[in-house]
């Protein structure tokens, strides 16, 4: 037995989204314009099933689902105090600016920990025994020049 579906992305999955957000009441129109940027950007392709029907009674999954995204809708745009360890790359960093470049980047991470979840996240060892943050940034420092050193041996 087929399966009665359909592959969408690109222009095709946008106007799903667009038309699924706003075929339900519950959602502001400003909130359907950013959920359907926010799904069309963190998703690459769906699979919906055929024809494309927008039903008037809700599936109780459906309606998790839907509460899940107007929970979405409601949060700021921009999480504060959020912490991305792969906000900027270290290699990238380096070999574009050089050392100074990515000790100026590096600096203006403030606590230590989140220092220690940059190395950890992008691959470069740090000494646990590190403790003063003046070392942990030449450590991150001397690790990136290890990790270009080690690719390009490895390109060789």
């Amino acid at each position: 037995m087929a399966k009665n579906t359909r592959p969408l992305s690109g222009a095709a999955q946008r106007k799903f989204f667009r038309d699924m957000l706003r075929s339900d009441a519950g959602v502001a129109a400003d909130a359907v314009d950013r959920l359907t940027e926010l799904c069309s950007a963190e998703i690459a392709s769906i699979r919906v099933r055929l024809p494309l029907v927008v039903r008037k009674a809700v599936k109780p999954a459906v309606a998790a689902a839907i509460a899940a995204v107007k929970a979405v809708a409601d949060a700021p745009a921009v999480a504060t105090g959020a912490f991305d360890p792969h906000g900027f790359s270290l290699i990238v960093t380096f070999r574009k600016g050089g050392k100074d470049a990515l000790i100026a980047k590096l600096d203006e991470v403030g606590e230590i920990d989140k220092l220690r979840e940059i190395a950890k996240a992008q691959h470069v060892s740090l000494d646990a025994g590190l403790t003063d943050r003046a070392e942990i940034l030449a450590a991150l420092v001397e690790g990136t020049e290890r990790r270009i050193a080690h690719r390009q041996a490895a390109a060789s």
